[in-house]
């Protein structure tokens, strides 16, 4: 679909169904013409692009959720997703003849397991047995979770500038080794283009497209600082000294889509709605980021929070500390450097770009 001036998001819905009707209209005439002088392998790909359109113009009847995005290219990208697959999964996994073992580290909230068994239709289940194991990571001995004493607010003018300004001094009390990781695109992009006028001895990678081709690179430069979003937040192993300071500028709340807009229809208010469903998705989230930190019972690591809602006396605090292990706390950059010259070893301090930072 052509570019517009109008982000995606703004527009409605049926204004590209409507752009639809004629391609879907055509194709059918062509389909009627030609008959059997089309080719088998052509035939499946027109019934094919047939029904999916028929599905965007709602000439054929569903219930999903019906959304658009931007790609990269600055086009728009038209979207479909069942509000709820509690039903599907009632229907193929749980069945009283199954038995189904389930594991992960991020399928509780703490130890309340509620949000993940309404997700996947097990709420009302007599059959589900609960479980939670504690880490074998000693986190009070081997992370450093850091607070900014003076958080940047995201409404301030100058929002950008001093969260670099708090991330260059985390990164240059850490000699590198970092992984920050943004909830969004815009963010990623903003720090990207501050980091680089900051000119760090650090090598800087940032995510895009390829999200394991990256972090390959990330992993094979020690004391490179990686930059990115999306995939990075799970999925992504970054064993040993890789990753020495995890750094999450914002909380990783549900970004406010289709699928998140239909949720919230299902409250009665929007405190309800939060309470209940978007902190819940955060801190999950949360989790799943903290995850990149430490992935062997050797590793050390500063993680830093910096979005100003989580820090004591902010409103998330309690729900950010309530599923994080217990570890020790700090808001002084200094006991960040400390902490990281005790439990590193001295050839961590002459991998990439660390030499001209001891110097």
């Amino acid at each position: 679909l052509k570019k517009l001036d109008t982000p995606p998001q703004e527009i409605p819905f049926q204004y590209y169904g409507h752009l639809l009707l004629t391609p879907e209209k055509m194709l059918r005439k062509i389909q009627k013409a030609l008959g059997n002088e089309i080719s088998p392998p052509t035939q499946r790909l027109m019934n094919q692009t047939i029904t999916k359109t028929a599905y965007f113009t709602g000439t054929r009847g569903n219930d999903s959720i019906l959304f658009t995005s931007e790609t990269e290219s600055g086009g728009t990208l038209l979207g479909a997703r069942l509000p709820d697959l509690s039903e599907q999964f009632q229907n193929i996994l749980w069945k009283p003849s199954n038995a189904v073992l389930m594991v992960s580290g991020t399928l509780a909230v703490g130890t309340d397991f509620s949000r993940f068994r309404k997700a996947v239709g097990l709420q009302n289940s007599l059959r589900t047995t609960e479980s939670v194991s504690p880490s074998p990571f000693n986190y009070k001995r081997n992370v450093q979770l850091y607070f900014p004493l003076t958080p940047p607010k995201k409404t301030a003018p100058n929002y950008y500038e001093r969260l670099t300004d708090i991330i260059q001094k985390l990164i240059t009390a850490a000699c590198g080794h970092a992984l920050i990781l943004c909830t969004s695109y815009y963010d990623e992009s903003k720090l990207k283009e501050k980091l680089a006028k900051r000119k760090l001895p650090w090598r800087l990678y940032v995510s895009s497209g390829n999200a394991e081709h990256t972090a390959n690179q990330f992993r094979s430069n020690p004391g490179s600082i990686l930059l990115g979003t999306g995939a990075l937040w799970e999925g992504m192993d970054f064993p040993g000294d890789c990753v020495s300071l995890l750094i999450i500028p914002r909380l990783p709340f549900p970004y406010p889509d289709a699928a998140a807009q239909y949720e919230r229809q299902q409250y009665d208010t929007r405190r309800e709605y939060i309470e209940a469903a978007a902190v819940p998705e955060m801190q999950i989230r949360l989790r799943q980021g903290f995850g990149r930190a430490i992935r062997t019972e050797t590793d050390t690591c500063v993680v830093a929070i910096l979005d100003e809602r989580a820090v004591p006396g902010g409103r998330y605090y309690q729900a950010v500390l309530s599923v994080l292990p217990r570890m020790r706390k700090t808001r002084n950059i200094q006991d960040v450097e400390d902490f990281i010259r005790r439990v590193k070893p001295e050839s961590y301090f002459r991998e990439l770009g660390n030499d001209q930072r001891k110097k």
